[in-house]
């Protein structure tokens, strides 16, 4: 007797709705497809070892996109707070 181990995750309701889409396709059901993905995962096999270092370096790019974005908006707020120009943004008319 295997011993099963239930799982919760979240996703988009659009990868939800075409990850649903394309296991139907199939004859499959999410179930099934997910369970064969942790198969080959835990068996190291060489395509899921491949999709891992590749999901991998994808989270490294959008968490350096978003430190980037983070430290630029950091950066503003610091310098609209001390501007150099006086209080007044506007522009003397003379």
């Amino acid at each position: 007797m295997k011993l099963k181990k239930s799982l919760h995750i979240s996703m988009t309701k659009d990868v939800h709705s075409e990850f649903k889409i394309q296991c139907m396709r199939r004859d499959l059901s999410m179930q099934e497809v997910i369970e064969a993905f942790a198969s080959r995962v835990a068996a190291e096999s060489n395509d899921m070892m491949r999709l891992l270092e590749q999901i991998k370096k994808d989270k490294q790019i959008k968490d350096v996109k978003r430190y980037t974005k983070s430290d630029a908006d950091s950066l503003f707020a610091i310098l609209e707070s001390n501007n150099p120009f006086g209080e007044d943004d506007e522009i003397d008319q003379k």
